[in-house]
């Protein structure tokens, strides 16, 4: 059978198909994360992502962004929106031209930082550090970071803990990464890099805002998280971010992912003075100002029965944990 024709039914999908009725009138917000040609076994890597597509082709519509505030009547399809965070270089190699052969429509936050060769965004180095280095261990300010196979999770995590820790937040981790800390192309093949931990060029990206399919939305420039920021700092995430986008692109960008799905009513009120007109969350913390706080509901297995879960019964359940995290708050107007 033609790849472009295979039909994915997963059994719980099919159960679950009555459900359509009950499931979400607007949008299911999906947000996808590096979807690299090959990874570990808990990445969604490209077959396992044209299989997710093709899917969701069959059981749902995939719309754009400016679709996002339409309601499907109760027996439509239900309507999915794609988005892809952080701007690595396998959107752009891998995502995009899947999503053109297949006429599918998406969205995609990048970061200025690791366009640039050598640059990885902070969470991305350590899980290649993880992942990849050869040997027991480095010094790293007088103490011996351990990466013997049975403490080297526990200490690539502390060691990533204090790193962000240091203020001001996210300067003085990216110093210590890059001038204290091994440097991934030392032990990191160069074809591994560019497909799992890269981002995407300014060239790549220039291409990928070429096609109406794609929209492009502002993650920041360093990928901090935004509540460990001062004000200044907040906002010159955000602008400068968007000006390369912008730059780049010629085209208007005025949506934002909280990198991390990391954000306060300090993050709200910097949204709005910067004319922000849609801000995406993980979860809604405040409910302040409905169109900075739009839910996604994040795809990190490769199965599909748990995607059909999701499409079915997410945004419910989304609903029902912004009602448990609920705080009463207010946004500068």
């Amino acid at each position: 059978m033609n790849r472009k024709t295979k039909t994915y039914r997963p059994r719980i999908g099919g159960k679950l198909s009555y459900l359509r009725a009950l499931s979400s009138r607007t949008p299911v917000i999906l947000e996808y994360h590096g979807i690299p040609h090959k990874g570990n076994k808990e990445d969604i890597v490209r077959a396992d992502f044209e299989r997710h597509i093709i899917f969701l082709k069959q059981l749902c519509e995939i719309v754009a962004p400016d679709r996002l505030w339409e309601k499907r009547k109760a027996f439509d399809r239900i309507r999915v929106m794609l988005t892809f965070d952080d701007g690595f270089r396998n959107h752009a190699e891998v995502v995009a031209p899947l999503l053109r052969r297949l006429e599918v429509p998406a969205m995609f936050f990048v970061c200025y930082r690791h366009s640039m060769p050598g640059k990885y965004l902070w969470f991305n180095y350590f899980r290649a550090l993880e992942n990849h280095f050869l040997g027991n261990g480095f010094q790293f300010r007088g103490e011996f970071i351990n990466m013997s196979p049975g403490r080297r999770h526990i200490s690539v995590r502390r060691l990533q803990e204090y790193l962000l820790s240091l203020t001001p937040h996210p300067y003085a981790m990216y110093e210590a990464i890059e001038e204290e800390l091994p440097r991934l192309e030392e032990f990191v093949a160069a074809g591994t890099l560019e497909d799992s931990y890269a981002g995407m060029t300014s060239e790549q990206l220039g291409e990928l805002t070429a096609d109406p399919l794609f929209t492009i939305g502002n993650h920041t420039l360093d990928h901090p998280l935004l509540t460990r920021c001062g004000p200044k700092d907040v906002a010159n995430q955000i602008l400068q971010n968007k000006i390369w986008i912008e730059e780049v692109s010629g085209r208007k960008c005025d949506a934002i992912a909280y990198p991390g799905g990391d954000y306060d009513l300090g993050v709200l009120n910097q949204c709005r003075r910067l004319e922000v007109a849609h801000g995406y969350v993980e979860t809604a913390l405040f409910r302040s100002v409905p169109h900075l706080e739009l839910s996604r509901i994040g795809i990190y297995s490769n199965s599909l029965s748990k995607l059909a879960i999701k499409l079915h019964l997410g945004n419910a359940y989304m609903k029902i944990m912004d009602r448990r995290r609920f705080k009463p708050s207010s946004v500068t107007q």
